[in-house]
């Protein structure tokens, strides 16, 4: 499937993933990158398309996850929470310390959001935390990722 340029750019901004990241990954310039989101110009290679369209999938996969967990709480505490804590990360450097998983932290930080956004539409207060603000917190929504 062919992404339409409109579509590349909103998966790329969606999942994190800068115009930068999305270069290097690519082994091209940011400029190449810009060409793929302008209209008129080149289409982005299917290679990178398509691990764009991975990268999506696994965003969607994380956010149904968490969303599954604030039902599970819902089903055993009866109601649903007034709030959920989810975890923010201040920089890579952040992330490399606290963070469960290699990644980037800015992806980790777009799924957070996103999952805020979903929460807060079902009237549940979304609350963003940065790992060493709450050790013992911290260990806790580690433990359910």
């Amino acid at each position: 499937m062919t992404l339409s340029k409109a579509q590349f750019r909103e998966t790329r901004e969606r999942c994190g993933i800068s115009q930068q990241m999305l270069a290097s990954r690519a082994g091209v310039k940011v400029l190449s990158v810009k060409r793929w989101e302008k209209p008129g110009e080149a289409e982005a290679p299917a290679d990178v398309q398509a691990w764009l369209e991975h990268m999506l999938n696994l965003h969607i996969q994380a956010v149904e996850a968490a969303l599954d967990a604030v039902d599970e709480m819902t089903e055993t505490q009866g109601h649903a929470p007034s709030h959920v804590d989810l975890l923010y990360y201040r920089s890579q450097a952040h992330y490399d310390t606290y963070g469960r998983d290699k990644g980037d932290y800015a992806i980790a930080n777009a799924r957070s959001r996103e999952i805020a956004a979903i929460l807060e539409a079902q009237g549940i207060e979304a609350r963003f935390a940065y790992p060493e603000d709450d050790e013992t917190g911290f260990q806790r929504l580690a433990n359910t990722r």
